[in-house]
């Protein structure tokens, strides 16, 4: 797949690779030099994330309550 070089020396990853890879935005990929050219790799530890780094991602802004006070069936909507 042949891709352009922008004049910052950016390039764009073509969608279907990119979904292939799982590379989504923020994912770091580490570009080492090759026979002729140069391989980007998806960078692992974009996987180790945890779950105290996750906190907040939902967007939820209510008070805090325990595990065991949750009640899924509460919450839950029929389709």
């Amino acid at each position: 797949m042949i891709v352009t070089v922008s004049e910052k020396g950016q390039l764009v990853i073509p969608a279907e690779i990119r979904r292939l890879l799982g590379i989504t935005p923020g994912t770091r990929l580490n570009v080492l030099p090759d026979a002729g050219g140069f391989r980007a790799l998806v960078d692992d530890a974009r996987k180790t994330k945890s779950a105290a780094d996750c906190v907040g991602i939902a967007g939820y802004t209510g008070k805090a309550i325990s595990a065991e006070q949750m009640d899924v069936a509460k919450y839950a909507t029929k389709p």
